[in-house]
């Protein structure tokens, strides 16, 4: 179950102490580079069995920092100790490539650190994450087309035949006079013709969509044993179905039990009754239940619980969690959740992040 709040900056003293130590070491090529030698820093101390600790991480990675990379140290020390990291580093296998979790840490720093650095830190998570480095190509000009070319070069020239034809054809204005004449006699009978025709189609038209007023036919007297026929009342309209209210019911139903679900696993959680808020879980989300994340606060709380979604017996959730350290402080976040009431007692079968909503303080 990834969850979690996000720890805040590292100081400048410690900065400058980790920039110090890696003056020496190798100078990565780019700041994707920086994430990857990150990853196979972390993934070969899983391998060697040495647990993940956070604040050893904020002290190496000012090792693998060079002087273009300085600016990055408050944000990858950030970074380490964040709830998204811790749950990306805890999955089987650690940190996967997963466009999802990227996402996450990405977030994670957008709410702390200004946009040049997280536009860096990008590359950096994608390095991290094991993702393809994005490189965005030059545009190639445009070439002409191939067809295009050939057709143009193709085209006949005009022909010098053609214009002197159309001479010819005009000839002089005398000789056209007789022709021109017979012409306009010929349209003005040919416009007649067609008026005509119009106007009897017309009029047959007109009479076959007319109704019949035949008064002997409106007066025929009805037979005996003949039934009337009513017309139809196109006025009626037919009343709206009324609603479902047991389904109605039945959804409410659905809805108060995946809350009280949810409630009672945080519920749980606080009391440090931990077997108690597994049972709580079901399929995948079980499998990401982290009991040891839990430990490092003193009390963990959900409030503002709404329906979202309904489908069968599945609920879908969100509200806001809200964590609280052992100094006092806490920090807010959303966060979603996918509930089963089939059973009983209903069973959360998914969570997933929101976004902070009130950082630690």
């Amino acid at each position: 179950m990834a969850t979690g709040p996000h720890h805040g900056r590292a100081g400048k003293g410690q900065d400058a102490c980790s920039c110090s130590a890696s003056r020496g070491a190798k100078e990565p090529v780019n700041d994707y580079a920086l994430g990857a030698n990150l990853r196979r820093q972390i993934l070969s101390d899983l391998e060697r069995g040495l647990p993940l600790d956070g604040r050893r991480l904020q002290a190496l990675v000012g090792d693998f920092c060079g002087q273009s990379q300085l600016a990055l140290l408050p944000a990858l020390k950030y970074l380490v100790l964040s709830p998204g990291f811790s749950s990306a580093a805890s999955q089987q296998p650690p940190l996967p490539a997963d466009p999802r979790l990227q996402l996450r840490l990405q977030q994670e720093l957008n709410e702390v650190f200004a946009a040049p650095i997280c536009a860096r830190m990008d590359a950096v998570l994608r390095g991290l994450m094991g993702l393809q480095e994005t490189n965005a190509p030059p545009a190639a000009a445009p070439l002409p087309s191939p067809i295009a070319a050939s057709v143009q070069q193709n085209e006949p020239e005009p022909a010098e035949e053609v214009t002197e034809e159309y001479d010819d054809a005009m000839g002089p204005t005398e000789a056209r006079g007789g022709s021109n004449g017979l012409v306009a006699v010929l349209s003005f009978m040919a416009g007649v013709l067609v008026v005509g025709v119009g106007g009897g189609l017309a009029w047959l038209l007109l009479q076959t969509t007319l109704p019949s007023n035949n008064p002997a036919e409106a007066q025929r007297p009805r037979l005996p044993g003949e039934l009337i026929t009513p017309s139809p009342d196109t006025t009626t309209t037919e009343a709206p179905p009324a609603p479902d209210l047991s389904q109605q019911a039945s959804s409410d139903a659905a809805a108060a039990q995946a809350i009280a679900s949810v409630e009672q696993l945080y519920n749980d959680l606080s009391l440090g009754n931990l077997q108690g808020a597994r049972q709580r879980f079901s399929g995948e989300a079980a499998d990401q239940f982290d009991p040891a994340f839990f430990r490092q606060f003193q009390r963990v709380s959900v409030d503002q619980l709404r329906t979202i979604g309904i489908n069968g017996s599945q609920v879908s959730l969100e509200g806001v969690v809200t964590f609280v350290y052992p100094d006092g402080s806490s920090q807010s976040e959303s966060r979603q959740f996918t509930v089963d009431t089939s059973t009983d007692p209903a069973l959360i079968t998914g969570s997933s992040f929101g976004q902070v909503t009130r950082g630690r303080q």
